[in-house]
């Protein structure tokens, strides 16, 4: 039973990490990939080797597919926790300037629109998609306030 729960909280905390474009949520997002993660990697760990959900030898593929994809989820959320610290002071760096680059994805079936400008060389996804196009965006002065490990957008301004 206790593996069920650990595999279920895997899954389930890694649902929002999937979503985090449409959340918008710092701490949820840095939480969710915290949990899955840790919950993936110890249910590799610590499930009996006669556990009916796996097949094969001890069930080693699925120990190393489980403990691979909990591993990669926390060296993901680990960005986050290296900017916590920045997100409870409120240190954000800030991005000023027209950019030197905007590019515009827009929807198709398996992603959504996304947005990116380079601002002194730095690239970043703004996160809501702004209301102006590509060619207005270009000759437009940024100002954004993010996070620089998780590229984290707090905030930005098109003026």
């Amino acid at each position: 039973m206790f593996y069920y729960i650990l595999l279920g909280m895997g899954i389930l905390a890694f649902i929002p990490i999937y979503f985090s474009e449409y959340i918008h949520s710092f701490i949820f997002i840095m939480a969710s990939g915290t949990i899955s993660g840790f919950s993936l990697v110890s249910f590799s760990i610590f499930v009996n080797k006669g556990w009916k959900g796996f097949r094969g030898k001890n069930g080693l593929p699925m120990r190393i597919i489980f403990g691979g994809i909990g591993v990669a989820v926390l060296i993901m959320s680990h960005f986050f926790w290296v900017d916590f610290l920045n997100y409870i002071t409120k240190n954000y760096s800030t991005l000023e300037g027209v950019p030197s680059e905007v590019e515009y994805f827009p929807p198709s079936g398996k992603t959504g629109e996304s947005f990116f400008v380079t601002v002194e060389g730095v690239r970043l996804p703004l996160t809501p998609v702004p209301n102006v196009s590509e060619e207005e965006a270009e000759g437009r002065y940024f100002v954004i306030k993010y996070f620089p490990y998780s590229q984290w957008i707090v905030d930005y301004k098109i003026e």
